[in-house]
């Protein structure tokens, strides 16, 4: 069987179809991925192909017998509805799917933390390929101080990116107020299963691959919204009981650092936060894993 995978320009999301990619190829399967050439050297790595050719090209001349497919990317689900076989698409976290649909969803999107699930979805963990960790002593050693890990902070210096550094800033200085390790992580890209393995709480904007990230190592979460979509990411948290959503409003003026160290620590220390957090990492190890899939994708084409 030939599958063709086409990845987004989101990283998280590549990276979880990485592993599904991975898991057919080992099942015997011809497989190509087509990603942003920033994704590539992950493909590369985990032992993939890229396709190097334009996307659409390449299946035309390919002709995949399946395609699975990012459902956020216009190329990708155009390519998977012109095939004419099988598609398999990801469900996305916040944003609503771009049309038509696939021939089946695949969810990795916890149950407690769907507000719509899709009837029929095939439910998977929401893993994420990771090169082999560098050693990072800091991060691996045995620290006295529990550790926040603070992600996402804008590097741009447009006013909108200058005023977002500015909140992240000052949530930095309520983590370090409260005699806490502060670990601030730049790009988008890093070894989870290293950096939260030690952690108690993530501080972040409300990205979909952080939220799987710290779901899954029963981590506790703050989240800074850039938009309405991360602020209903944040509030999806709020319900489920495994994290606070902090606006800018809500964190403007001198007068709420007090408030704000509260928030810090009834997340770092207390309430039911972190027990929620752990079960909920619990639950997550028990839900199907990528190479669960591959007996029932093999079946679409039988």
């Amino acid at each position: 069987m030939r599958v063709l995978f086409s990845a987004g320009l989101g990283m998280p999301a590549a990276l979880r179809l990485v592993l599904l990619a991975r898991e057919l190829q080992s099942a015997g399967h011809e497989v190509r991925f087509c990603a942003p050439a920033r994704t590539r050297h992950r493909v590369v790595r985990a032992g993939l192909v890229p396709v190097l050719a334009a996307p659409r090209r390449f299946s035309r001349a390919w002709r995949p017998d399946l395609v699975v497919h990012d459902p956020l990317c216009p190329e990708a689900t155009d390519m998977a509805a012109e095939s004419g076989v099988p598609s398999i698409g990801y469900l996305p976290y916040a944003h609503p799917p771009l049309s038509p649909r696939p021939t089946v969803w695949i969810d990795p999107c916890p149950p407690l933390l769907r507000d719509r699930p899709e009837p029929d979805a095939w439910q998977v963990r929401c893993d994420a390929y990771e090169l082999p960790a560098q050693p990072v002593p800091w991060l691996t050693e045995l620290s006295l101080r529990p550790r926040v890990c603070i992600t996402g902070m804008p590097g741009g210096t447009g006013p909108a990116d200058r005023r977002r550094a500015r909140l992240f800033g000052r949530v930095a200085e309520g983590v370090e107020s409260l005699g806490l390790q502060v670990a601030v992580l730049r790009g988008e890209d890093h070894p989870w299963s290293v950096v939260l393995r030690g952690s108690v709480l993530v501080v972040h904007g409300g990205d979909e691959g952080v939220v799987y990230a710290a779901a899954r190592y029963g981590v506790s979460q703050l989240v800074l919204p850039a938009g309405p979509e991360e602020w209903a990411a944040g509030k999806r948290l709020e319900r489920a009981g495994i994290g606070r959503c902090l606006t800018e409003d809500e964190l403007a003026g001198d007068s709420t650092m007090l408030r704000l160290r509260f928030h810090i620590a009834e997340l770092v220390n207390g309430g039911r936060v972190l027990p929620a957090a752990a079960q909920l990492g619990r639950s997550i190890a028990r839900m199907p894993q990528p190479a669960d899939l591959v007996p029932g994708i093999e079946a679409l084409l039988r």
